[in-house]
């Protein structure tokens, strides 16, 4: 499928060294997630524990209580989001891992978790606050996913990845217009800002974006 045409280095290493030596962070990210969710529902200590690391709120800025932002990016709270994270593994973070290595992919996804969260906080702060989601938990993987995706599609040259995410970001701007929304396309521009950043040192002779 020319749609996945982008994964066929990927999936070449893969087969050669094994999805965990070629994608560490991107399954332990995976895995963090499935742990940590899962703790979210346990009634008791284990609740307690993510709460207090993972469960941010956007009026926790006015408190400067700013320890569960990264957090918030492990825990889910719908079985679908888990899967959905966990198939993103293999189709974004795995092949974005693979070009720009592990310790890149972790800067780029925290700083495409708290750069989005807190302008949209801010925004919710400084309105009327009557409500929406923001009056929760404002927890998910998809600001790293997303801006994952935006990297991925600059760094492997996919239009297939870009057309892909335009198309998601334009649902979910049809759908459900709301600061969630403006949050996945400030990741959007970090992703794809970043990605200019690291495929000058990535070399641009590289077509697939892909080290041998």
């Amino acid at each position: 499928m020319r749609l996945l045409g982008y994964q066929r280095p990927f999936r070449r290493r893969v087969a050669t060294d094994g999805l965990v030596a070629v994608a560490p962070v991107s399954i332990a990210y995976a895995l963090s997630t499935l742990v940590v969710s899962a703790l979210w529902r346990d009634p008791g200590a284990g609740h307690r524990l993510v709460a207090a690391c993972c469960a941010w709120r956007a009026t926790a800025l006015t408190r400067g209580d700013l320890v569960p932002l990264l957090g918030s990016a492990l825990l889910v709270r719908r079985p679908v989001e888990a899967v959905w994270t966990v198939v993103a593994v293999w189709l974004v973070l795995g092949p974005l891992e693979a070009i720009v290595g592990g310790g890149r992919l972790l800067a780029l996804g925290a700083v495409g978790q708290v750069v989005p969260t807190v302008a949209v906080d801010l925004c919710w702060l400084a309105g009327p606050r009557t409500g929406g989601s923001l009056a929760g938990l404002d927890v998910g993987t998809s600001a790293v996913v997303v801006t994952a995706a935006a990297a991925l599609a600059v760094v492997a040259r996919s239009l297939p990845v870009a057309a892909a995410l335009a198309v998601g970001l334009a649902v979910d701007l049809a759908t459900t217009p709301s600061l969630a929304s403006v949050e996945h396309l400030l990741a959007t521009a970090i992703g794809v800002a970043g990605a200019l950043i690291l495929r000058q040192h990535l070399g641009a002779g590289e077509p697939t974006g892909f080290r041998p």
